[in-house]
């Protein structure tokens, strides 16, 4: 995917067109970003978000979270939300292997992960054991060589038609 060198600082009302026409001068991970930014405000703000809209908000909280602390630390911040939706998020996006492995974190935790007050309970950082084998996942999650960034730019440009950002209209085709 070709993609420009300028890192895109924030958020600055563009529109879903506006941000999808600047790959050519942009990073893909900052335009990416520019959409979590913008659509994280609207939930914030209690509006109902479309489900293309929380694919972008679950990948790009299980990427920042397993990026910056592993498959530990998307259980343990309020990432965990998007728990529930991480296995078929990535999957819509074409990142099988990630959803796999999303799967598997899900699995070693052993709780209904849609119960959030589950997942902290078992969340325990002192539990060593489950510590090193979600740290194995880790592991494995750095050297899979999808990139989510990329994939979820490219359903971002396919679901263009139901992601609104700002004061935009959801227009469905």
């Amino acid at each position: 995917m070709k993609e420009g060198d300028l890192f895109l600082d924030r958020y600055d009302g563009q529109t879903v067109d506006d941000l999808i026409n600047l790959q050519s001068t942009h990073r893909i991970d900052s335009i990416v970003l520019a959409f979590e930014a913008s659509l994280d405000s609207r939930k914030e703000a209690g509006e109902k978000l479309t489900d293309a809209e929380l694919v972008v908000l679950a990948i790009e909280a299980f990427e920042r979270e397993v990026n910056n602390g592993g498959f530990s630390q998307f259980f343990y911040n309020s990432s965990v939300e998007y728990a529930p939706i991480i296995v078929n998020s990535l999957k819509s996006i074409g990142c099988d292997k990630l959803a796999e492995l999303a799967q598997k974190s899900i699995d070693i935790v052993a709780v209904d992960v849609s119960n959030t007050e589950e997942v902290e309970d078992r969340m325990d950082p002192d539990d060593e054991v489950l510590e090193d084998v979600l740290g194995e996942l880790d592991d494995i999650f750095y050297d899979i060589e999808e990139i989510p960034a990329y994939a979820l730019f490219d359903f971002i440009k396919s679901n263009r038609k139901n992601i609104r950002l700002g004061d935009e209209s959801i227009q469905f085709a």
